[in-house]
């Protein structure tokens, strides 16, 4: 990822090593740095995966190592978070947002 980029992160979840349905679950949240998006909303879901959508204005203040995480809440009413995972961002020469 390079600051000022715009475009959803693709996020696979998976459970004991196998994707989860979309039918057992109830709510994801996806934080990226301090900035948490839910799905059903903002975030949302398609050909398996989950996107997490990011603005010019938001990668263009990344540092450049994020921490993300995913907290994945349940129909049964089980809440279940990931490891935290850092995503490299390059520093861009230009902060005019395109």
């Amino acid at each position: 990822m390079v600051q000022g980029d715009a475009y959803s992160i693709d996020v696979n979840i998976s459970l004991q090593g196998k994707p989860v349905d979309i039918s057992d679950i109830e709510l994801v949240e996806i934080t990226l740095i301090n900035r948490a998006k839910v799905y059903p909303g903002e975030v949302t879901y398609s050909d398996g995966a989950f996107h997490y959508p990011v603005t010019q204005e938001e990668t263009m203040n990344f540092p450049p190592l994020c921490s993300m995480q995913v907290r994945v809440k349940f129909t049964s009413g089980d809440v279940i978070g990931s490891d935290v995972q850092k995503i490299n961002v390059q520093r861009v020469l230009s902060k005019v947002v395109l």
